[in-house]
């Protein structure tokens, strides 16, 4: 806090500032962090659903096919079996998307189509819930981050060739999948019976989130850059540097006590407006220091051309003016007598001055002497006595008490 406190302006305001900032550029990556995952799990999602709609369709269209075309399946054509062949051709694309595409079933023959966790999941789902029409999510899969996606498909008629009543299926179906230990048969037209599943890894997906963010963070982070560059241009040309020329005119006064300095105007805000004020305090105590002067020069004129000798002094009796006069009244020059004390103008036969000192003897006796003229034992530079005329004044300024002593021979 103390090295905040003892930067300058300028400085505390970019700190201020930076840190505004890098709160609104966190602030802002975070939105566009979001931003970016939302469009790139909608682009998976669109990925995702074109493919698993082309596995869906593929099936459909085999199946179709070969109904319309009275083709007989065999253990020979097993690979022409729509789910069959439909997997086999997700394979194929899944290799060159990098995608894993598959057709899963929780009533499966072959064991690499069983469902997992996910997958089981979301067949339970649709069965549950007929109007649902897809099933994905975000997720994770063998510990990696995985966007998955499911498709249903129904039984249809070429389905029930093999899938159907068990006694209707052809032989090679028969003797590869027994009644008595196939879970796949008893299909009904327009049953659930699995999904087209999509495996997208989000490796690639995050790698390009990342990459446009930081992309991002550089444009705005350059441009948050310029903008304090020119903002730290801007708050020295208008703010700090009226302000130090204020300064450095308020120290000029201080150093030399004239009130010349007159700062260049500006415009009417806040800073041009003190500094015309302050330009109209120099120019009045300027008027106001030139008065002062002048009285103070007809003040040394009068003094110094009155017969009488005048001398001021404080209440402990130093002297803080002395007149021509009195200069040759005494016998010391002016400037050898400020800084004396009024009891070394007298001499030493006024003894009761001498025994209290100068400062108690004018608390004591102040009051009388001010009421008439008295004659006092005067002494001079080479120590001689000489009587003198008294009159003394009593003045109060500030709170601070001098007198002012009129003396004639």
């Amino acid at each position: 806090m103390n090295f905040f406190r003892n930067l300058g302006l300028l400085a505390k305001i970019s700190v201020i500032v930076v840190a505004i900032l890098t709160l609104f550029l966190g602030f802002n990556a975070l939105i566009n962090y979001r931003q970016q995952k939302s469009i790139i799990l909608e682009e998976a999602l669109m990925k995702a659903r074109g493919a698993a709609y082309h596995a869906v369709q593929a099936r459909e269209y085999l199946s179709a096919e070969y109904l319309e075309g009275g083709i007989e399946l065999s253990r020979e054509r097993y690979g022409l079996i729509p789910v069959v062949a439909s997997n086999r051709i997700g394979l194929l694309v899944a290799q060159d998307l990098g995608y894993h595409i598959r057709q899963t079933s929780d009533r499966y023959r072959n064991p690499d189509n069983a469902p997992d966790a996910f997958e089981a999941e979301a067949l339970k789902a649709f069965r549950a819930e007929h109007s649902l029409l897809e099933y994905f999510e975000e997720t994770t899969q063998a510990g990696e981050p995985m966007f998955r996606y499911l498709l249903p498909f129904s039984a249809d008629e070429s389905c029930l060739q093999c899938h159907g009543d068990p006694d209707q299926a052809p032989a090679y179906i028969q003797e590869l999948f027994p009644r008595e230990t196939d879970q796949a048969y008893h299909y009904e037209l327009g049953e659930i019976i699995g999904a087209a599943s999509i495996s997208i890894p989000m490796e690639d997906l995050y790698r390009q989130i990342y990459t446009n963010l930081r992309f991002d963070l550089l444009v705005t982070g350059g441009t948050f850059l310029a903008l304090i560059t020119c903002l730290g241009f801007l708050i020295r040309l208008t703010v700090t540097r009226p302000l130090s020329q204020l300064g450095a005119a308020i120290g000029g006064i201080m150093r030399t006590g004239r009130f010349d300095e007159q700062i260049p105007g500006r415009g009417r805000d806040e800073i041009g407006h003190l500094i015309e004020v302050f330009n109209d305090m120099t120019t009045h105590l300027r008027e106001k220091t030139n008065e002062l002067e002048e009285s103070e020069r007809r003040f040394r004129l009068l003094t110094e051309n009155a017969r009488d000798g005048i001398i001021s002094f404080l209440a402990n009796g130093q002297i803080i003016l002395f007149n021509r006069q009195a200069e040759k009244i005494f016998g010391y020059s002016k400037r050898e007598a400020i800084g004396m004390t009024i009891s070394e103008l007298i001499h030493p036969e006024c003894a009761s001055l001498h025994e209290l000192g100068a400062q108690e003897y004018l608390r004591i006796h102040s009051a009388e002497l001010m009421k008439t003229i008295r004659r006092i034992p005067g002494r001079r530079r080479d120590g001689s006595a000489m009587p003198i005329e008294l009159a003394l004044s009593l003045t109060e300024s500030d709170g601070h008490i001098f007198y002012t002593a009129i003396v004639r021979v």
